[in-house]
């Protein structure tokens, strides 16, 4: 089995993805951190220098290789399903969950550096408009996990994992 967590900036796909990972014990396989491994170079640096269809590209290619893996969580980058054709691959390959916390929530935490370390974000009032766009498509998900503003990325996977009736792995801390 395969989940694909989604969301956009912010929402938590990395963090609860791991702590998810760890309670089924599964792999984890975070689509922006595999990229930047391969690619030598940060998100941004790669938006600046070989731009976003390049990306895109690559994020595409690594995300069709995890549809031939079993028990794995697949953390994809907030535009990754924004792509239909990308959004069937997960969809046909696994579980689709979308991480949604509250836009107010997730513009605290990308907080002043946003702009920095995100190539896509460049104020609030742009990312609210990207937020706009791809709410669609994170809508297609399989599970909405609504999530409050004080929840642990531990209680978000084991509301998951209790969500889609999977069981604790017998060694998960």
């Amino acid at each position: 089995m395969r989940i694909y967590l989604t969301g956009f900036m912010g929402a938590g796909k990395s963090t609860v993805g791991a702590a998810l990972a760890r309670s089924l014990g599964w792999q984890l396989v975070d689509l922006d951190a595999e990229i930047e491994r391969l690619a030598g170079a940060t998100v941004r640096e790669i938006f600046a220098r070989r731009g976003e269809a390049e990306f895109r590209h690559q994020e595409r290619e690594l995300l069709l290789a995890t549809a031939g893996r079993d028990a794995v969580v697949v953390a994809t980058g907030g535009g990754t399903l924004a792509d239909p054709a990308n959004l069937a691959t997960a969809r046909e390959a696994g579980t689709v969950v979308w991480l949604h916390p509250a836009f107010e929530t997730l513009m605290r935490r990308i907080g002043p550096l946003g702009k920095e370390d995100r190539p896509l974000f460049r104020d609030e009032t742009s990312a609210f408009a990207l937020y706009r766009d791809r709410l669609p498509h994170y809508r297609a998900a399989d599970l909405t996990v609504d999530i409050g503003p004080d929840e642990t990325p531990a209680e978000i996977a084991a509301r998951i994992r209790l969500s889609l009736r999977l069981p604790e792995a017998a060694c998960s801390t």
